[in-house]
């Protein structure tokens, strides 16, 4: 049934579409568990249902039908549906094209605000099965979706403080209606600690540095910032005890065997945040005489001021009201500066999101890069380990070998001998490297260092006769030279002639 559902819902044309999704409403309402492959079906043929919604009005109420559907569904269906979107997203991030990223970044903020909304209204008891949907879903395949998880981690904490408050989150243009938020749903210490303990288990496995500051400033460092208590009361938060549980998780997960050097530096950085928001919390909360563990912080009292009919009001409404009135005074703004205005403040947003988006484009392509070349040395060490070899690194061995075979075959000459006619063919073959690495000389100070492999073979003593080589490769002759065209040339009669050194050059 998802197959014919998924077909139907990327149909072109926008009425069958529309039938079809609310044939999908009611065929999951009646649903009593669904596979994970029926619902990865499913969200596929409504991942290209959103591709055919145009316009920022038929984006957010498309976005908003997908992610409200889950409040119709049952507790198991509803953790399936979820855990569908957010595999699909994180598999087909990678073939959305700039011009749809905006529109795909809203519906994912929706989906995401509804699923902690689902969780919410429930009194968060499902906090753990949606941890574990978002560890499948999100962080379930360490090499894809770098922009996905990226995109997540800097909305997460966002759309969770939304919900908290009971608003949508949005940020509406001129001229759209206001969403509804629902009720407010303050969570629990105990319960954002499993929902943020998802995001520390992937650091352990995320390789990305993009991927570890993304976690670190947007979501780390607000939950543990000791001033988040007072400064924004009803917001959720972590309660010391909460941070010092978390501060344990990261401990443990860096300390494991065959962690990324990468992660357990990230993990060991979050132990430390933590660990610091913790008891600086407590300091504070002591010096003001409460509790730091109270889940709740009465609000802060704000200032009023008395307008002049007598009724009180806050700051902004009294500032609103002055510039209502300053723009009456003067007559009010021209409307074509506000269009000009406006215009400018569009575009001034446009190229700020296509800067970042190219940003994080980039920062993936370098990520993917440097993990294919993580994984060549990986395959290339475990070649070595296969064969036997009791020294991993291979370049080495080759240079090493090369050296060898140079040093038995005759003694190395001195400076003198090079402008000596009698000078041998076998000789001048220790110039050079019979595996094709390089063109390289022995010192006379001492023989060359091999510590570095190839590397230092392509290095040449300046200070010689001979010249240096600058890193550059040479093949080696097929054959030995003739011993009948070995005659010296460094006489003054064939000054103008090179000298057989530099004619290896």
């Amino acid at each position: 049934m998802s197959s014919s559902f998924a077909k139907k819902l990327a149909d072109s044309d926008k009425k069958t579409r529309d039938k079809t999704f609310v044939a999908v409403a009611k065929w999951l309402g009646a649903r009593e568990t669904i596979t994970a492959l029926e619902a990865k079906k499913l969200w596929r043929g409504l991942f290209y249902s959103y591709w055919h919604a145009d316009g920022r009005a038929t984006q957010l109420d498309v976005a908003n039908k997908m992610g409200a559907l889950v409040h119709d569904l049952n507790r198991d269906v509803a953790m399936a549906y979820i855990e569908a979107f957010m595999w699909t997203m994180r598999t087909e991030w990678g073939g959305i094209d700039k011009h749809r990223m905006d529109k795909y970044c809203l519906l994912s903020r929706r989906v995401t605000h509804h699923a902690l909304r689902f969780v919410g209204e429930r009194g968060w008891d499902a906090s753990e099965a949606l941890a574990g949907a978002m560890a499948s879903g999100i962080f379930g395949d360490s090499n894809r979706g770098i922009g996905f998880k990226l995109h997540i981690a800097g909305s997460f904490l966002t759309e969770l403080e939304a919900v908290c408050a009971g608003v949508s989150g949005l940020e509406l243009e001129e001229g759209e209606e206001e969403v509804d938020g629902g009720v407010a749903v303050p969570i629990a210490s105990e319960d954002l600690s499993r929902l943020v303990e998802t995001f520390v288990q992937a650091l352990q496995r995320e390789e990305s540095a993009v991927l570890h500051k993304r976690m670190r400033e947007e979501l780390f460092a607000p939950l543990a910032d000791a001033s988040r208590m007072w400064d924004k009361p009803g917001a959720p938060r972590l309660t010391p005890n909460s941070m010092k549980k978390l501060c344990e998780v990261a401990i443990t997960l860096g300390a494991e065997n065959g962690v990324d050097d990468a992660c357990r530096e990230a993990l060991y950085e979050l132990h430390a945040l933590l660990k610091k928001g913790a008891s600086k919390t407590v300091k504070e909360a002591t010096a003001r005489g409460e509790d730091p563990e109270a889940e709740e912080i009465a609000p802060a009292k704000k200032k009023k001021k008395a307008a002049k009919n007598g009724v009180e009001m806050n700051g902004k409404k009294e500032k609103k009201k002055k510039k209502e009135k300053s723009q009456k005074n003067d007559g009010g703004a021209d409307e074509d500066d506000d269009d000009a205005k406006e215009a400018a403040t569009k575009e001034k947003k446009r190229r700020k999101r296509e800067k970042r988006l190219a940003e994080e484009e980039a920062m993936e392509k370098r990520s993917t890069k440097k993990q294919k070349k993580a994984k060549k040395r990986d395959a290339e060490r475990e070649a070595d380990v296969a064969n036997g070899s009791s020294e991993p690194n291979g370049s080495k061995l080759l240079a090493m070998r090369a050296l060898d075979r140079a040093n038995t075959a005759s003694p190395t000459p001195s400076l003198e001998s090079y402008d000596s006619g009698s000078m041998s063919p076998r000789s001048k073959r220790l110039m050079w490297n019979d595996d094709a690495v390089t063109y390289s000389f022995p010192d006379v100070r001492g023989p060359i260092n091999t510590n570095r492999g190839k590397r230092n073979l392509r290095l040449t003593p300046t200070k010689t006769i001979f010249r240096p080589i600058h890193g550059k490769t040479h093949k080696a002759p097929l054959s030995a030279p003739n011993p009948s065209k070995t005659s010296s040339k460094l006489g003054p009669s064939a000054s103008k002639s090179k000298r057989p050194a530099e004619s290896f050059f």
